[in-house]
């Protein structure tokens, strides 16, 4: 395909999936169990040392500082969509194991967890989110960070995977929620990377639609991590749109694998065979309150 066709099915992609959001704006109600953010742990002390992680993020607001490290991370990071998360889930590890080591990529579960873990070691509110898309037949998802800024007094979606976040039509940095808001009424927004050039934000949107239609089709519904902190302790609240069941469609996400295997993976069927078993068996996970992941830290 000529660059301008190749342009045209992105856009014509992204159309799809800002629909799709469109028609699903309002979230089931739910509990208000809120997100923990610990900033004393140990750890950090010895993370914030060992990655001279003060010096790397200078001064001014929580925004700039935690953009310094995304920008700083980023790069130094190999990303790998095969790693197996077999390295324990703190930043610590993961940096011992893959910091500047092309040879040894990691995923943006953990390259998010990353960025978490050093925002907090600065005092920074970060959080990891896990990004789901709408369709049961789509294998595909994503993981981000937010952080938290006091300065502009809202949260900030920061991709530590592609280097960037999403930015409205004033250049203002955007937030999750304030990301599916503007995708679904089609309204200005768009994907900026560290190295990138403002002055044209158009531009911008046209060079990055792929990024813009693949993030976009990953904001149908949220998993926050419960618990910021050093490590991982394995608990989520879930956000989900009106009349959405996350079981059904893992059921039917886990159905679809058993159904297309390639030859060349028939071992994991019996792996895949007992997941869905768990599935079934599973009730419908907790929904939490959307205002939950509005709402300030502090």
């Amino acid at each position: 395909m000529t660059k301008k066709e190749t342009y045209e099915v992105a856009q014509q992609t992204l159309d799809i999936y800002c629909g799709i959001l469109f028609n699903n704006q309002e979230f089931e109600c739910g509990g208000r169990e809120g997100a923990v953010y610990e900033f004393n742990c140990p750890e950090f002390e010895k993370l914030r040392n060992k990655y001279d992680l003060t010096k790397i993020a200078g001064k001014g607001s929580d925004f700039v500082r935690a953009k310094k490290l995304l920008h700083y991370l980023a790069p130094r990071l190999t990303h790998s969509s095969y790693y197996d998360n077999h390295i324990e889930n703190n930043s610590l590890r993961l940096l011992e194991y893959s910091f500047n080591n092309p040879e040894q990529g990691i995923n943006c579960l953990s390259k998010s967890k990353i960025l978490v873990e050093c925002c907090l070691a600065l005092g920074i509110y970060s959080r990891r989110v896990v990004i789901m898309p709408f369709s049961p037949y789509d294998f595909d998802n994503h993981v981000v960070t937010e952080i938290y800024d006091r300065t502009l007094g809202k949260w900030i979606m920061l991709d530590p995977t592609t280097d960037g976040y999403f930015i409205d039509e004033a250049k203002t940095p955007l937030s999750l929620l304030e990301m599916r808001d503007k995708f679904a009424n089609a309204e200005f927004i768009t994907f900026v990377k560290s190295k990138d050039n403002m002055a044209d934000i158009h531009k911008l949107r046209e060079k990055h639609v792929e990024i813009n239609s693949y993030i976009c089709k990953n904001l149908f519904y949220f998993s926050v991590e419960k618990y910021s902190t050093f490590g991982s302790k394995g608990k989520y609240l879930n956000f989900v749109p009106a009349n959405f069941s996350v079981k059904k469609t893992e059921v039917a996400t886990l159905k679809y694998k058993l159904n297309n295997i390639p030859k060349e993976y028939e071992e994991l069927r019996p792996f895949l065979e007992k997941e869905l078993q768990k599935a079934q068996q599973h009730s419908e996970p907790t929904r939490t309150s959307i205002q939950s992941m509005q709402k300030q830290p502090i």
